[in-house]
C-alpha cells in the first residue's frame, strides 16, 4: 500500500496534512519547497500529531537533517502536542515518514506550525519584525 497524503490547510501559519498507509513505507510527507511563501529558509515544526497504528510495528516522523531529538516514533492510538508538558518537534528539511515491516495500516492528523523563512505573514521576514519593533 502506498501513502495516502491529504492536505487540509496551508495557511500563513500551519500546514495540516490527514496521511494513511501501511507496512515499509518511506516517503516525504511534507516539501518544504511546496509550502505557500516558503523560502530557502524555511522551517517547520510538529506541533500536534493524532495517530493510529494497527500492529505492533512503529511509525516514525523524521526530519530531513534529523538528529535524535529531531524524530518522533508513533506506538498505537494517541496523541502528541496538546498538552502543556509537550513541546513542538523542532527540525530542518522536510519531514518524512517510516514504517516498519510490523506496521499493518495507519491513519495520522499531523499540524506542522510555519516557524521562519516564509514570506506570507506578517511576521513573515526579519525587516517587518524590525519595522514592527521600532514604532
Amino acid at each position: 500500500m502506498t501513502i495516502s497524503s491529504t492536505q487540509l490547510v496551508d495557511d500563513s501559519f500551519k500546514v495540516i496534512n490527514k496521511i494513511s498507509g501501511a507496512r515499509n513505507e518511506n516517503e516525504t510527507l511534507i516539501n518544504l519547497d511546496n509550502l505557500k511563501g516558503s523560502t530557502n529558509e524555511s522551517e517547520i515544526s510538529i506541533a500536534n500529531v493524532y495517530y493510529e497504528i494497527e500492529g505492533t510495528g512503529k511509525v516514525q516522523l523524521l526530519f530531513e537533517n534529523t538528529q535524535e531529538d529531531d524524530e518522533f516514533t508513533m506506538l498505537g492510538i494517541d496523541n502528541y502536542g496538546l498538552k502543556p508538558s509537550e513541546q513542538k518537534i523542532k527540525g530542518t528539511g522536510d519531514i518524512t515518514i517510516k514504517t516498519d515491516a510490523n506496521v499493518d495500516k495507519f491513519s495520522l492528523m499531523l499540524e506542522c506550525h510555519k516557524e521562519i523563512g516564509f514570506s506570507n505573514g506578517w511576521f513573515s521576514n526579519i525587516t517587518n519584525y524590525r519595522w514592527y519593533l521600532w514604532c
